[in-house]
This record gives structure tokens, sequence and C-alpha cells, in this order.
């Protein structure tokens, strides 16, 4: 993602698992294969698989890669946020 407010969210995450400034976040702009706003949580979900699937080519020697898709679902919104590293899906 380029979007300041996830990095953000991504960055706090990080800090609180491995320690505060132990991470460096490169942001890729890569697309989600899903609508601009997806609809319910498959469409979303694939949209932040297929994020991870793309930032992984675009950057293949991260030690992780993280995409926050953000739904709409009837009247609420909600976010599906999917991390993978060179080990674990």
């Amino acid at each position: 993602t380029t979007n300041p407010a996830k990095i953000q969210a991504i960055l706090q995450a990080f800090d609180e698992i491995f320690g505060e400034g132990s991470c460096h976040i490169e942001s890729v702009a890569v697309e989600s294969g899903v609508p601009e706003q997806p609809f319910g949580s498959e469409e979303t979900r694939a949209g932040a698989r297929n994020r991870v699937a793309n930032a992984r080519l675009a950057q293949p020697n991260a030690d992780f890669w993280v995409a926050i898709e953000a739904g709409i679902d009837d009247d609420s919104t909600f976010s599906w946020v999917v991390i993978e590293s060179a080990s674990q899906r």
C-alpha cells in the first residue's frame, strides 16, 4: 500500500511485535484484482491476498509482505489484513 494510514497501522503492529524501530517499510503500489471498492468479505479478502501476491513479485527479497484491503458489507466497513513471510502464509 501507499496509503499513509495503512502504513502507519502496519508499522505500529510490527513495532509491538518486533520492537520499536526494528522494521523498515517499503511501500509498493500493486493491483488488487478486485473493484476499487470491494463489496463483501470474499471479494475484499481476495483483494488483500492478490495484493500480497503482487507485492511478493514486486519485492521478492522482503522479509514480510502485508496488505490491508478495506471493504463494505451492507451498512458497515471492515478490512482484511493478509501477512506472509517467506516461510508462512
